[in-house]
């Protein structure tokens, strides 16, 4: 966009935050110096029960009320007035020209929704790595190197890094508001993207805190699991069930195969065989992704590792959310 172009638009940032001051006092610092000619406001909605406003922002404080992000993010769009509204987690990084980039796409008034690229930051422990290159959070450092550069279309979008034109927001409801952990990205997406275009845009890029060990990657995926759960008990989102689950269950899986055995060591050894292959397949992938990554050596050398424990702490969450919720 021209900057005459770009000065017709009104753009809100949006920041939920919750024990993680020093972070957030980081990203809105660089956002207040960022270069860039579009006409912005950031809005901070902080869970804490000691609020200290920040300076040159619309700081929304409510109380810690365990209300779930859902609520935070809605809060937080009753007080924007941008035409255009940006969200972005509280511990992210952003790049140069990060702003500008997001925002390009919206000159084609057929977009409706972009998402942009996420990584770690360098220096990051190898398991954070890991878990980027296998595509966690906001597709992580993979789904930005296989775009190769390109602008491309998508229907995955997560609030980490992403933008929204506020009329398509305000057409499907805003957040959902039944959903009591998260998921509340997954749904919108879901919904804005049947108004109009969604787009991926590798370039307009955040570097996003790594999990730092197994035990923090294994709570967010049981997270995750109970969330997919607390999607279909408030049927926000028709695309997500019970089989669709069932069909990516590690641990279904798994019990299929030892059914098969004492059926058949012939089929068993087949499939066995074939998932194998498989996985020598994706291994090949993620090498790729490592390769052209700044992550150390010992990152792909734990992939298969922290695959396995996202893949068996997404199941425990489902159970979870299915028998103890």
């Amino acid at each position: 966009m021209h900057i005459a172009e770009k000065q017709k638009y009104f753009i809100s940032i949006l920041i939920c935050s919750r024990d993680r001051r020093r972070e957030l006092e980081r990203l809105v610092a660089k956002l207040q110096n960022m270069d860039s000619a579009y006409n912005y406001e950031i809005v901070v909605v902080e869970e804490t029960d000691q609020p200290v406003p920040l300076k040159d922002v619309i700081y929304v404080p409510h109380p810690v009320a365990n209300r779930g992000i859902p609520y935070a993010r809605n809060l937080a769009l009753s007080h924007a007035k941008g035409d255009i509204i940006v969200f972005l987690d509280d511990d992210c990084i952003i790049h140069d020209r990060w702003l500008d980039n997001l925002l390009a796409p919206f000159q084609d008034k057929t977009v409706v929704g972009v998402q942009g690229g996420v990584s770690v930051p360098e220096g990051s422990r190898a398991i954070g790595w890991a878990e980027s290159i296998l595509g966690f959070p906001g597709g992580g450092i993979r789904r930005v190197l296989e775009a190769k550069g390109r602008v491309q279309e998508t229907r995955e979008i997560s609030t980490l890094n992403c933008a929204y034109r506020r009329w398509a927001i305000e057409r499907v409801g805003g957040f959902e508001k039944r959903l009591r952990l998260t998921g509340e990205d997954y749904v919108l997406a879901k919904q804005v993207c049947t108004l109009g275009r969604c787009l991926f845009v590798p370039n307009a890029m955040v570097s996003h805190e790594a999990r730092s060990s197994l035990k923090k990657i294994w709570q967010w995926f049981v997270r995750r699991g109970r969330a997919e759960v607390d999607v279909i008990s408030t049927k926000a989102q028709g695309d997500l069930t019970l089989w669709t689950l069932a069909r990516g269950s590690i641990i279904l899986k798994c019990c299929a195969l030892v059914f098969l055995g004492i059926v058949s060591r012939f089929l068993v050894t087949l499939l066995l065989a074939g998932a194998l292959l498989f996985a020598m397949l994706q291994y090949m992938r993620y090498f790729k992704a490592w390769n052209r990554s700044p992550a150390p050596f010992l990152a792909f050398l734990l992939l298969p590792f922290v695959k396995i424990l996202m893949d068996v702490a997404v199941d425990w969450g489902r159970i979870r959310g299915l028998v103890l919720d």
